[in-house]
């Protein structure tokens, strides 16, 4: 199945309003087990851990310099998710229009949140293993939220997928200073990645998920390892082809060890690449510019049009797009989150089929005023900026004949429209249907 992607030359993302971009057009290629991937365009991400606790972002013990005797002693040992609820947050989503979810399995620091029985993923002390359920007060209830969540997803129909830390700030093999990590010897380093395989196995075996999404791979380098370039590209090829030999199926992001062309797809982080990558894939997002629990950024979340315009600019240039919410240390999500899926998913159950299954704009230049997606013979014009005049101008989608013009959420009102060459002008009503995004859909011959 081939896809079109383009190469932008010039791009401006200010609050998610697209200026003019010219392109020049490509095409790559989706493999089998990605269809599903592709045609779903819109994703959830959790980030989950010990760090939601504290409240302060999923980087604090870096950021904040606490020293791993600290940091477990009085924030991971008190991290007690009881509120936890998946059906809750499967919910949400799926009211969003999201169709596949991606939680976090082990972040930097290092905690499991499954019941690991890889011996060498120990506490400080060397003594606990430092996991979710045997080092947290949580273990008492005997509950697993990442089968509880897989479980969820499976009843409504959504794709489950784990995220995985390369990097451990916490184990015994590794030197934590800030962000990156020091191999203690070549000797540790061969030793944790046998165990770090070791863990992958048992996420893989116990839940199956249909996407690993790595992360943590900064200490990377091309040739050979070294005590502080201890991950290699030889290692994330080795990673890379470790998980499809355990589950041939599964979807791994470009982290196994990132700019070398590794992994199923691409993933930008927080931005929309200005030239689009030439294979698959995929933005992930924030909602406040934080990715686990930040008290102090929950008055900060952006608005729900500029993320539901940065959703349809990312499916414009045939990209994936996955949305972080960071719930609390109870478990529970934030009001702020719940609003702007809720907000998400007024406009979805409304505009969705212009999302789903759709390819990249057909139009080698984007408009100033919105941009375009494509599914077969059918142009979606996604109007960002409403035109005062009641006229909007189009280009033409090849030399088709243009059948029909009508607004996505009033099939059975049709527009009128001229056409002149490669432009039309279709006559639109006073007053923009929906603010956010309206989305005329045009019907080609």
């Amino acid at each position: 199945m081939k896809k079109l992607v383009t190469f932008c030359l010039a791009f401006v993302l200010a609050f998610c309003s697209v200026l003019s971009v010219p392109s020049q057009v490509d095409a790559y290629t989706i493999s089998s087990n990605m269809k599903w991937w592709a045609n779903d365009k819109f994703g959830m991400f959790i980030h989950f851990g010990a760090y939601s606790e504290y409240g302060h972002g999923e980087w604090a013990m870096s950021v904040e310099k606490i020293s791993k005797k600290k940091y477990q002693e009085t924030i991971a040992s008190k991290f007690n998710p009881t509120k936890f609820n998946a059906k809750t947050i499967v919910n949400y989503a799926k009211k969003a229009g999201m169709k596949y979810i991606v939680i976090t399995a082990k972040h930097h620091e290092g905690l499991a949140m499954w019941d690991t029985q890889v011996e060498s993923f120990k506490d400080y002390t060397g003594q606990k293993t430092f996991s979710l359920q045997q080092y947290t007060p949580f273990g008492e209830t005997g509950r697993d939220v990442l089968m509880e969540l897989k479980e969820a997803c499976e009843a409504e129909g959504i794709k489950f997928g784990l995220y995985y830390s390369i990097i451990d700030w916490n184990h015994s093999s590794q030197e934590f200073g800030t962000n990156f990590t020091k191999m203690a010897s070549m000797k540790a380093r061969e030793n944790y990645i046998t165990d770090m395989k070791a863990q992958l196995q048992e996420l893989v075996t116990r839940y199956n998920p249909s996407v690993m999404w790595f992360d943590g791979d900064w200490t990377y380098n091309k040739g050979k390892a070294t005590l502080s370039n201890w991950w290699t590209k030889a290692d994330g090829k080795a990673l890379y082809n470790y998980m499809k030999k355990i589950s041939p199926d599964i979807i791994v992001n470009e982290r196994v060890c990132r700019g070398f062309q590794l992994g199923d797809f691409e993933c930008p982080e927080q931005s929309v690449p200005v030239e689009a990558p030439d294979r698959p894939w995929e933005t992930c997002q924030t909602m406040n510019n934080a990715w686990g629990y930040d008290v102090s950024r929950e008055n900060s979340y952006r608005t729900a049009k500029s993320i539901i315009q940065e959703l349809v600019t990312v499916a414009s240039r045939d990209g994936n797009y996955l949305l972080n919410i960071g719930p609390k240390g109870d478990g529970t999500m934030t009001s702020g989150s719940k609003k702007i899926l809720n907000t998400i998913g007024t406009w979805m159950k409304t505009y969705g089929n212009s999302i789903y299954g759709t390819t990249r704009s057909p139009i080698s230049k984007e408009p100033s005023w919105g941009t375009y997606t494509r599914k077969g013979k059918t142009v979606y014009t996604h109007v960002f900026q409403w035109p005062k005049n009641k006229k909007i101008t189009v280009s033409r989608y090849k030399s088709k004949k243009l059948k029909k013009a009508y607004i996505l959420s009033k099939p059975n009102t049709k527009l009128k429209y001229t056409v002149k060459g490669k432009k039309i002008t279709i006559q639109v009503p006073k007053n923009a249907p929906n603010k956010k995004d309206t989305v005329i859909v045009m019907e080609y011959a």
